[in-house]
């Protein structure tokens, strides 16, 4: 809310000390915010409000070193080393604001207000704005002064202000206003010159410096005008400004108590259960126990939830956690095959909230089927089994399986060999798909046949083909299984963030994308991590929000996943009206890492 201010530097009559001169001007100034500087003609600027400054001020006199010091003057306010050096009257006071007719260049006072102060009026009283003396002794013409006005650095329009002459004249001069400011010229013999700016109502309008300058004597005598070096010209003092405007400092907005965030996680970070069983996953949480809600699924890793022979059945939903509440689960049931294979993995998930570890897994133990008993054969009988389980060969070669015969070995005898698919397909195709009768000659106890097994370049998991005996009286193991084992060398997959998303507007949003190279056919995650801020950087989650990657977000970061095929993930950054504005800087977790590894977001 903004609030009245009123001030006042300086006053109406001349000053009598030293200490009178910095009572009433600079530290007037420092209680109030204010800064006092002199620019030279050479531009360099003085800041009259250090210690140094005020240490050294004198009243000004004309006998060196003191003259280079002060920037007071009994009549008040002006630059030191007023003359810089070219004036040679050595009876002048050096501490004025002083015009050098020679090179046509000014010295300057300059009054700061703080940003957070804007004035709308002032009424200034100067002093020694003396007019052209009689018989040309003294000042060869009438002394001229500019005054500017300044907002936030940019010189405002004088036509935002109306500027009112307060003393009367004895030989009047009006005050001139252009563009570039308002003009003063001396017009009394005592040399005084009171006039008041002021705000147009509706305007707006407001200022927080004003600049004081000096300009070319009017009316210059012939006798000043036809001298090639001239050692006089205007100069004045300035002795007070009395000013109103309003204190704009910003009501601060009260920070709120942040509600800490729930953290998901498993309870356990693998899980086990036996084909045809349910297994009972747990998630557990921390930080905030308000009413939530997280997301779980199941994600297929070498077990399957659909095919010919499916592995598991697809688990899917929302675990809703009422106030208070730190643990729920769900189930996943395992399902029966009757083939013989390797344990199998599936994948769990959460997605929707902050997660603290993902994923976890649930591996699936193969059950053994119970053997079927084997029969006594009555002479003149076979049995038929094959001698080996489990079979193993290198994707694109062939695979010799053999089959054993007992019983009566002096006849002759035929059983029918059949593979079907496991994970491997006889129609992608990873083998060729066999149906064949083995014929035994008497006295034969063993036979092969070959399964040939394909190459297709794929990099891929080891796969599987069962094989079956039947057509006669089978002895274990009566089924068998084949794994095909890929070759292909497996290529390393490399995470890197896309092009620079460059800045985001306030109140707007924006998108930077996370890519992958090398292995896309697997599934694959990375962390991505925000650089902590340090300063007046922005905050995650609270001068900004990153938008659904699929393991959530934290303070720190988050996680993106890939499904097999899968070579980027775009994510969105919301930028809120109002907070913090800066440089937001991302990077990655540990793992497999391309180029760029980190990319830069600037909220505006």
């Amino acid at each position: 809310m903004a609030i009245p201010i009123t001030g006042s530097l300086g006053q109406t009559t001349n000053f009598s000390t030293i200490n009178d001169l910095i009572a009433k001007w600079a530290t007037a100034a420092q209680n109030k915010g204010i800064k006092l500087s002199g620019i030279a003609v050479d531009g360099v600027e003085t800041d009259y409000l250090n210690p140094t400054a005020i240490g050294n001020l004198t009243l000004a006199t004309n006998v060196n070193p003191q003259s280079w010091q002060s920037y007071g003057s009994t009549g008040g306010i002006g630059v030191p080393s007023a003359y810089d050096g070219w004036f040679t009257d050595v009876n002048k006071v050096r501490a004025e604001i002083n015009h050098n007719p020679n090179t046509n260049q000014s010295q300057a006072l300059k009054v700061k207000w703080a940003d957070n102060q804007d004035v709308t009026s002032a009424t200034i009283d100067l002093s020694s704005l003396s007019s052209k003396k009689t018989l040309g002794v003294g000042d060869q013409g009438n002394e001229v002064g500019l005054m500017q006005v300044f907002n936030n650095g940019v010189l405002v329009p004088t036509s935002n202000f109306t500027f009112t002459r307060l003393n009367a004249a004895v030989i009047p001069k009006p005050l001139s206003v252009s563009a570039n400011g308002v003009t003063f010229t001396g017009d009394r013999n005592d040399g005084t010159f009171q006039f008041k700016v002021e705000a147009k109502p509706l305007t707006g309008a407001a200022f927080d410096e004003l600049r004081f300058s000096a300009k070319a004597y009017d009316s210059p005598t012939a006798a000043y005008l036809a001298t090639p070096f001239k050692d006089d010209s205007s100069d004045y003092l300035v002795r007070s400004i009395q000013y109103q405007g309003m204190d704009v400092t910003p009501t601060p907005t009260p920070t709120p108590t942040p509600i800490p965030p729930s953290v998901f996680q498993f309870e356990q970070g693998s899980y086990t259960v036996n084909e045809g069983g349910v297994a009972t996953i747990n998630v557990t949480r921390t930080g905030g126990t308000a009413a939530a809600s997280i997301n779980y699924a199941t994600v297929n890793g070498t077990a399957r939830a659909g095919g010919t022979a499916p592995d598991y059945t697809v688990a899917a939903g929302a675990l809703n956690f009422a106030a208070g509440q730190t643990s729920a689960s769900f189930t996943v049931t395992a399902l029966n095959d009757l083939l013989f294979e390797s344990p199998e993995t599936v994948n769990l998930v959460l997605s929707g909230g902050n997660i603290g570890s993902n994923p976890s897994i649930l591996t699936i133990n193969d059950v053994v089927p119970t053997p079927t008993p084997t029969p006594t054969p009555t002479p003149g009988q076979n049995t038929f089994s094959f001698s080996a389980a489990a079979y193993s060969v290198n994707e694109g070669s062939t695979a010799p399986i053999t089959i054993n015969r007992g019983g009566d070995l002096s006849i002759p005898a035929t059983i029918l060999f059949t593979t079907g698919d496991g994970t491997a397909l006889g129609s992608q195709p990873d083998y060729i798909g066999v149906v064949q009768p083995v014929t035994f000659a008497p006295g034969q106890a063993s036979a092969q046949v070959p399964v040939q097994t394909l190459f297709d370049s794929l990099t891929e998991p080891t796969e599987t083909v069962n094989l079956f005996l039947s057509g006669g009286s089978l002895v274990g193991p009566s089924a068998a299984v084949l794994s095909i084992v890929d070759t292909t060398a497996v290529p390393p997959t490399f995470f890197s963030y896309g092009s620079s998303p460059g800045a985001i507007a306030d109140g707007g949003a924006g998108t930077f994308t996370i890519n992958r190279t090398g292995n896309t056919a697997v599934s694959a995650a990375i962390d991505f991590l925000i650089v902590a801020p340090g300063g007046p950087q922005p905050v995650n989650n609270v001068d900004y929000n990153i938008i659904n990657p699929s393991g959530g977000v934290t303070p720190s970061g988050g996680t993106v996943n890939f499904n097999p095929g899968q070579t980027s993930v775009t994510l969105t950054m919301n930028n809120p009206l109002g907070p913090r504005t800066g440089v937001v800087n991302l990077g990655f977790g540990a793992g497999p890492i391309g180029a760029p590894a980190s990319t830069a977001i600037t909220l505006l």
